[in-house]
């Protein structure tokens, strides 16, 4: 929150620029997702894109994306593990995950977080090109079929 009038006054400039922006382009909501994005970001990478935008060299951003998620994938110091789960993890088990991973990959890891409610419950992990899905859904799709094999092998009738 700003904490005096000039810094409130500097605050609703940028807002009001913004928003004027935005409006022109018919992007007000969208402008509104990228910004409480990048205000969750880092000043490591706040720093590569104002230099990025100081030399007009924005349009290289989805190249420098790639580049770094290539650079991560091939670090052999940390691995980033996607967690997927039906509804966020609470500190206890993102640390019993954090934990167990290591132990397996024998690495640091960096948990990527995302919520998918879809999965009914359990979790989907990737890694390094490599998928482990433990979800209740796919356990399900799997009982599903084995029962559908089932019932053509015997006729129709389950014994």
């Amino acid at each position: 929150m700003p904490t005096s009038r000039r810094e409130n006054r500097v605050v609703e400039t940028y807002a009001r620029s913004l928003m004027e922006s935005a409006k022109a382009d018919g992007r007000i909501f969208d402008d509104l997702k990228d910004l409480e994005v990048l205000a969750q970001a880092s000043p490591e990478v706040l720093a590569v894109l104002s230099t990025m935008v100081s030399r007009d060299q924005v349009d290289l951003l989805p190249q420098v994306t790639e580049a770094y998620r290539a650079m991560t994938e091939e670090d052999e110091d940390v691995v980033g593990v996607t967690v997927t789960t039906a509804v966020p993890l609470d500190d206890d088990l993102r640390e019993q995950i954090r934990s167990r991973l290591e132990k397996d990959l024998d690495r640091k890891v960096f948990l990527i977080e995302q919520v998918d409610p879809s999965i009914i419950g359990g979790l989907v992990l990737e890694a390094r090109g490599q998928r482990r899905d433990i979800s209740v859904k796919t356990q399900l799709r799997a009982a599903r079929k084995t029962l559908v094999e089932i019932d053509t092998k015997a006729g129709g009738e389950v014994a």
